[in-house]
């Protein structure tokens, strides 16, 4: 980031996430279609302002707009805002709560945890202590097999359109998820996901921890998983499941057809 755009951010207003999990709409109303979601310790940058109920949001962990309810995040300052976008834990724990005397929040795999200093985290409210496991964003090296690990603990999660939780989660939120515990920050959907990452050639070429993308009639690239060796792949379809992969796409054995037709796959590790 240059210098001058960094500077024409803090003139703007910053909020981070204290709850769980927080919708992300296309509109002002909660039926108007979930985008994506923000998670406990997440950072935004609040783009415009309605009836002081609502906040069109630009988000700092998936780079999403959209709107959220004024009353579902904190409003900080600019210097909070760089400490909390600064390093920072993730968590590992699919719920886990973190907490002082005062209360206890359950929050969810891939959580931020601000200024965690291997036991206790800070927010702008308060101090809590967080029990469980959490690693430093980015800290993990990437290999085939890690990636696998992390992407498994999402394994019978719901296919939720905008999610990105293990309570509700979509093939994009799923893959970028995975990755960012390894520094390797990706877009938020599928189509963009694609552009990153070294082709494979052939399918027989396709290795662990490589990503498959799918497509659609017109050959635009819309879901992704994440390929397990042996013919296996696990992404989100219905439920993160593991399915069969082939040249022609991802085969699923339960109803025995194939539900994904297979553009292309991508090596981002190894």
């Amino acid at each position: 980031m240059s210098k001058n755009k960094k500077a024409d951010t803090r003139h703007l207003v910053h909020a981070i996430c204290g709850l769980n999990i927080v919708p992300v709409w296309n509109e002002p109303a909660v039926d108007s279609g979930l985008i994506t979601q923000l998670l406990f310790g997440e950072t935004v940058i609040v783009i415009r302002k309605k009836n002081r109920q609502w906040f069109r949001v630009l988000t700092q962990s998936c780079q999403s707009e959209g709107w959220v309810q004024a009353s579902q995040i904190e409003l900080i300052d600019e210097v909070k805002f760089e400490k909390y976008t600064g390093e920072r834990a993730l968590t590992m724990e699919i719920c886990h709560p973190v907490f002082n005397d005062e209360t206890s929040k359950y929050i969810v795999m891939g959580s931020s945890l601000p200024r965690f200093d291997g036991l206790s985290l800070k927010m702008p409210d308060s101090k809590y202590i967080f029990n469980g496991q959490a690693i430093l964003e980015g800290s993990l090296e990437a290999s085939p097999d890690l990636v696998t690990k992390i992407a498994r603990r999402y394994l019978h999660t719901p296919e939720l359109s905008g999610g990105r939780s293990p309570f509700g989660i979509d093939a994009g939120s799923f893959i970028q998820n995975t990755f960012r515990y390894f520094g390797i920050l990706l877009p938020r959907t599928p189509e963009q996901q694609s552009l990153y990452g070294d082709i494979v050639d052939f399918e027989e070429q396709s290795a662990e921890g490589d990503v498959a993308f799918c497509m659609d009639a017109d050959g635009t690239v819309i879901h992704a998983g994440i390929l397990l060796g042996d013919g296996k792949v696990i992404h989100p379809s219905g439920s993160v499941r593991i399915d069969r992969i082939d040249h022609f796409g991802i085969f699923n054995m339960d109803i025995r057809r194939y539900t994904h037709k297979l553009r292309f796959i991508r090596r981002l590790v190894g």
